[in-house]
């Protein structure tokens, strides 16, 4: 690896441990609010990841012109709207309050996570195709951490665990487009 591209994942993972270290230090009575919730560190954090992420795969989209890169670059942006602005709660909302509850399952108020989860899917495999072998073992870790964040979401087990499976599956995905930027 480059020089420049392990100061990079080092300054990123410096930042990243930073960021929660201080969040958690001054939330060390609610850790629930160090990382979840809207105005929380960990929404903030995960906002940037994401937009690094996108900027990242379109530096390697317009390096490379492959066009995959480009679909990596508006999933990750979309993904960071969405942490922002909230569309698949709001998604939720909308659906809670169309059906009834006694009459349809649960699953189907969750079927914005569930869909979002399933072109995750479809990103992974692009990048899984793109990526070296190196850079797929980041790609595991944040496949396996990405359905962990995703199977406590969608059967409400515990935000704490999913808000830090989402934030470490979003390092492990920016960690390997950094160091994909090199090739």
């Amino acid at each position: 690896m480059k020089r420049q591209y392990s100061k990079g994942l080092v300054v990123l993972i410096t930042f990243f441990l930073l960021v929660l270290a201080c969040s958690f230090y001054f939330n060390r009575n609610f850790y629930q609010l160090a990382i979840a919730g809207e105005s929380s560190a960990g929404t903030w954090l995960s906002g940037v990841l994401l937009v690094m992420s996108a900027t990242l795969s379109m530096v390697i989209g317009m390096r490379t012109k492959v066009f995959p890169w480009f679909c990596m670059t508006a999933f990750f942006l979309v993904l960071a709207l969405d942490e922002r602005f909230m569309f698949h709660e709001q998604l939720k909302e909308r659906l809670i309050f169309a059906f009834h509850p006694a009459t349809h399952s649960h699953l189907i108020y969750e079927l914005p996570v569930i869909l979002a989860s399933c072109i995750g899917g479809l990103i992974s495999f692009l990048l899984w195709k793109e990526f070296t072998n190196a850079n797929r073992i980041l790609l595991y870790f944040a496949i396996g951490l990405g359905l962990i964040s995703v199977v406590f979401d969608v059967f409400t087990a515990g935000v704490l665990i999913e808000e830090c499976a989402k934030l470490l599956a979003e390092v492990a995905i920016t960690c390997a487009l950094l160091r994909q930027v090199e090739i």
